[in-house]
């Protein structure tokens, strides 16, 4: 049985791409961190790699397909099992895609709306009775720019991801008088895997201009959380596209993006 005296950082998704940096950057920061992700032999490697790497902070993971819908329960149940106390829920593991709707079958968007909507607020909800007796304790939930926009050719993948933002914003001012913070981060282009680096390249000059690195997003994200502000938008292109998404009429928006994304059409 682990010191119950200890408390942890939870990441989902933890074994690529942002939700990878964000638990590198926790341990950077001298945090216990849990790592949930597919039951895959990444989830092993970053783990042992932090174990390594931060002999004295304790590490531990658990395979889970959280597009099952026992998944939010088996994991906390396997955190009160361990004797894990999570005083820092992240919830990064969403599955995007570009495509027109009828591309995709149901069961897809199924599974999509059950990862990116679903399994975050069971998890907020599992955990958060716990967090509100700590002194201290935080909620991350990963947006997306997409958040903001009404995107075609990504139309569920934006819709889950404004879902985000407004479940975060919400949950928030109820948690005002709370010890719990809440911030909803917002990344624009990530270079997180092979595929998305293709995307990216399809979109042109203007997805160069908002791209970072997931250590980038990660390193900015803890900081707006831990200083407490509700939103975190990395990089100065992205918060200039969310201005001039209050400025350019709609009509207009929807051509644009339009014609960006058909080209991200599998």
């Amino acid at each position: 049985m682990t010191d119950q005296s200890k408390t942890y950082t939870l990441v989902t998704g933890a074994s690529n791409g942002i939700g990878k940096a964000l638990a590198e950057s926790c341990a950077e920061r001298g945090f216990n961190v849990l790592l949930v992700a597919l039951p895959e032999p990444k989830l092993d490697e970053v783990t042992a790699a932090l174990k390594a790497q931060y002999p004295n902070q304790s590490f531990d993971s658990l395979g889970s397909n959280m597009m099952d819908k026992e998944s939010p329960q088996n994991i906390y149940d396997w955190c009160q099992t361990n004797g894990y106390q999570v005083d820092i829920l992240i919830n990064n593991a969403g599955l995007g895609n570009s495509g027109p709707f009828l591309s995709r079958d149901s069961s897809f968007y199924f599974g999509q709306m059950q990862l990116n909507m679903v399994a975050l607020v069971m998890l907020t909800h599992l955990f958060l009775p716990e967090m509100k007796t700590l002194p201290k304790a935080y909620i991350l939930n990963v947006g997306s720019m997409a958040s903001f926009f009404d995107i075609p050719y990504k139309g569920i993948y934006s819709a889950t991801k404004r879902f985000v933002y407004s479940f975060s914003r919400s949950l928030r001012k109820e948690l005002e008088a709370t010890n719990v913070g809440i911030t909803v981060l917002c990344p624009a282009a990530v270079l997180t895997n092979p595929d998305v680096v293709q995307r990216d390249k399809e979109m042109g000059k203007a997805s160069k201009m908002t791209q970072q690195t997931p250590k980038e997003v990660a390193e900015y994200a803890l900081g707006r959380m831990f200083r407490g502000k509700p939103v975190a938008i990395p990089g100065f292109m992205p918060k200039a596209y969310k201005a001039l998404g209050r400025i350019i009429p709609y009509s207009t928006q929807m051509r644009m993006l339009a014609n960006a994304f058909i080209k991200q059409s599998r």
